[in-house]
C-alpha cells in the first residue's frame, strides 16, 4: 500500500467499498475472469486506482457513459486487452414528459428510478436542465427494464427509451454555472460553503457536522476544515460548488474568492 496514497486517509464510510473492490481484483486474479463494478463515485474510483496499482497484472477501465460523467463503471480484466468493452456496460435512457420547465430536479429523477427498486449504484449521472427531458445513465443490464417501467417521475406521466451513447454527446444540455463572489475571512470549509451556497455559517455548520457536506467526494465533520482552490464542496440536496480561485485580500484581511455552483 503507498504511503502517500489515498487509501492512507479513508473514511469509515469508504472501508466497504475497500473490501468490496479488493475481493473483486482477488477474484479476476484468481479465477482469470472479467468483472465490472456498478457505478463508483469519484471518491470510490480515487481509491480504486490506489488499490489497483498493487494488482499491476490487471487492467482497470473507468468509464461512465461520457467524457465527463462523474460516476463511472470500472471493468477489471486479468488479459492484456479488455474483452469486455466499458461502453457495453453503461445504458442511455432518454425520459420525455409533458412536465413544465424548472418543475423537476436531478433528485426526481433519482427517485423515480429508485422506485422501481433500482439500487442507488446502479445509477450513474443524470442530465437535466429544466426542459422536456432528460437523460439517465444506468448499469446496461438494468436498461431495458427501467425503459419498460419508467413511467412517472414526480407527478407527471413520461416516456422513456434507450438511446444510443453515440447520440447522447448531440441531446445533452451544456453545462450550466453560475458565478459567485465574495470575500471570507479564511478558507474554511464553513466560510467557503456558507458562500457558495448562500447560506451563514451559522446554518452551514451543523449540515457539516451532520454529515450532509463533502469535500472532493469525502464526508466531512469539521467545519474548520480548510479547503483550497481546485477543491469541490458538495451539499446534500443542494448541489456543489468548485473553487475557482483565490484573487488577493481586502484591506480588512478577507480574502477574494470566485466560485463556481453547477446549476
Amino acid at each position: 500500500m503507498h504511503e502517500d496514497s489515498t487509501l492512507n486517509q479513508v473514511h469509515l464510510t469508504d472501508k466497504k467499498w475497500v473490501a468490496y473492490f479488493e475481493s473483486l481484483l482477488q477474484k479476476v486474479a484468481e479465477e482469470h475472469v472479467e468483472a465490472c463494478t456498478p457505478f463508483a463515485d469519484p471518491r470510490q474510483q480515487q481509491i480504486s486506482g490506489d488499490i489497483a496499482r498493487n494488482y499491476p497484472d490487471l487492467k482497470c477501465a473507468f468509464w461512465g457513459g461520457t467524457a465527463e460523467a462523474e460516476r463511472a463503471r470500472i471493468c477489471i480484466s486479468p488479459f492484456a486487452e479488455l474483452r469486455t468493452t466499458p461502453s457495453r456496460q453503461v445504458s442511455c435512457l432518454e425520459v420525455r414528459g409533458k412536465f413544465p420547465a424548472q418543475t423537476l430536479n436531478h433528485r426526481d429523477f433519482l427517485g423515480a428510478v429508485l422506485g422501481l427498486g433500482i439500487r442507488r449504484e446502479m445509477v450513474g449521472d443524470i442530465y437535466y436542465a429544466g426542459s422536456d427531458a432528460a437523460y439517465i445513465l444506468l448499469c446496461a443490464e438494468l436498461g431495458p427494464y427501467v425503459c419498460q417501467h419508467l413511467q412517472e417521475v414526480g407527478r407527471y406521466q413520461v416516456e422513456a427509451r434507450l438511446l444510443e451513447l453515440e447520440d447522447l454527446d448531440r441531446e445533452l444540455p451544456p453545462r450550466r454555472v453560475k458565478e459567485v463572489k465574495g470575500t471570507v475571512p479564511s478558507l474554511r470549509v464553513d466560510t467557503v460553503a456558507g458562500l457558495g451556497f448562500g447560506l451563514s455559517r451559522s446554518k452551514i455548520a451543523p449540515l457539516i457536522r451532520g454529515g450532509q457536506v463533502k469535500v472532493n467526494y469525502q464526508l466531512v465533520s469539521q467545519p474548520s476544515r480548510p479547503v483550497a482552490v481546485g477543491d469541490m464542496i458538495s451539499l446534500a440536496g443542494k448541489g456543489r460548488i468548485e473553487l475557482i480561485s483565490s484573487r488577493g485580500k481586502t484591506r480588512k484581511g478577507r480574502i477574494h474568492l470566485l466560485i463556481h455552483r453547477l446549476v
